[in-house]
């Protein structure tokens, strides 16, 4: 093969010729590279544990309305004084239990003590008239029974010599007159012994009324004295149930009048959780709907409870329920315990719902990140949300059931058009 040399110009031209081909290559290479970056959506990357993710689910879905709220009394008992006095000692601070029998405050009145001794005087002295009076007319009446017994006895034997001298006058053995006069001793014997049973009758009705007028007054200084030994005991003020003290009023020192202010006293039993819901939510919540009430965060102590009233008002940006609540409550329970009630508005069949995402509204509608390519990205969809519960909210349109999407805050990554999963 003959051998032959490549002109210098030739090759210098070639040479031009890939370099230039290789430029062009490169400046290809970087517009794909530049097209590929503005056209396709590589999105930011975020990591799996700081996501909530949920699941959308069909079935049953109830919409309930949660609030928080506190355990208030259904009463409260307010303790007064129901005899003047002054406070001696204040046995109990607000936030106490007390029972039926703790003494709340005592107080002193000396002259409540001045009657008491006096009124125990007057009782004794009355029973001791009652005894003595009953002592003397029972006397008077054992000495008209001996009377009587005395005129009858007078009586019979005037009614024998009668008898006997009849026979004898007969047979004028004994005169005439000496029979009469017999015949009216008799006679006067019998109207003695009727006159003394009179009397005797007569006395013993007086002595019942006698008696009774005693005994009326021995009760009637008893009452006095009972009224005084109350006033003495009322000075030492109980709380009459048991509960807890909310506040009290009275203060060592201070003087009382009748009536006045010394404690108020909740009951433990006889609670109801007071909740604030929503102004946006109320209008769904109705007397008679069940509820739950939660007694911490967890959710490990539930109450099952009724709605019993709703106020018309608004209040401070939200509107008073109240929730009736059973006789027996958990232990722990207590008034001004803050809770997190559930309300039961309204159930719905069949339908699809999911985790509430955040600042998801109801019926509206909103853009949620849904996962794709087995979780490993997650893409914006257009979804339509219907009635919302407490925790989680209706799916009207969007989604299917089974579809996850996240349910945390995305405003870290909102308005991307894709977001990477690691």
């Amino acid at each position: 093969m003959p051998d032959f040399q490549i002109p210098a110009d030739v090759q210098r031209r070639n040479r031009r010729k890939r370099q230039a081909a290789w430029v062009g290559i490169a400046a290809l290479c970087v517009v794909v590279v530049a097209a590929l970056v503005v056209l396709l959506p590589s999105g930011p990357s975020v990591a799996r544990d700081s996501l909530v993710i949920a699941r959308v689910r069909q079935g049953v879905f109830r919409v309930r309305v949660q609030a928080p709220g506190v355990l208030r009394p259904r009463g409260e008992r307010f303790v007064t004084a129901s005899v003047p006095g002054t406070v001696a000692r204040v046995e109990v601070r607000p936030g106490d239990s007390v029972a039926p029998r703790t003494v709340l405050v005592r107080l002193v009145d000396p002259h409540l003590d001045s009657a008491m001794i006096s009124a125990r005087s007057d009782l004794a002295d009355a029973r001791a008239t009652l005894a003595s009076t009953a002592a003397m007319l029972d006397n008077t009446r054992l000495s008209m029974e001996a009377e009587l017994a005395t005129a009858r006895d007078a009586a019979e034997a005037a009614s024998l010599r009668a008898r006997a001298e009849r026979g004898l006058a007969a047979e004028h053995v004994v005169a005439q007159l000496d029979y009469r006069k017999t015949v009216l001793d008799a006679t006067t014997a019998r109207e003695q012994v009727g006159l003394t049973e009179q009397r005797i009758a007569a006395f013993a009705r007086n002595q019942v009324a006698q008696i009774a007028a005693q005994r009326a007054r021995v009760a009637a200084f008893q009452a006095a004295f009972n009224e005084a030994q109350a006033n003495v005991a009322a000075l030492t003020v109980t709380a009459g149930e048991a509960g807890v003290v909310q506040s009290v009023a009275a203060h060592p020192g201070q003087t009382l009048a009748l009536g006045g202010a010394i404690a108020r006293i909740a009951s433990l039993t006889d609670l109801k959780a007071a909740l604030d819901v929503a102004p946006s939510e109320a209008g769904e919540v109705v007397a008679g709907q069940t509820a739950s009430i939660r007694l911490n965060d967890e959710g490990e102590s539930r109450i099952a409870g009724i709605v019993s009233r709703v106020s018309p008002s608004v209040e401070k940006g939200s509107v008073r329920v109240d929730v009736k609540l059973p006789a027996h409550l958990p232990p722990g329970t207590r008034p001004d315990l803050a809770v997190l009630g559930d309300i039961d508005v309204t159930t719905i069949a069949r339908t699809i719902f999911v985790a509430r995402p955040v600042d998801a509204r109801p019926d509206s509608s909103a853009r949620v990140y849904k996962l794709i390519d087995g979780g490993r990205r997650a893409i914006p969809v257009a979804v339509r949300f219907g009635a919302t519960s407490a925790n989680a909210i209706q799916v009207l349109s969007g989604l299917a059931p089974g579809d996850r999407i996240i349910v945390s805050d995305t405003g870290d990554f909102a308005g991307k058009a894709m977001v990477r999963i690691r």
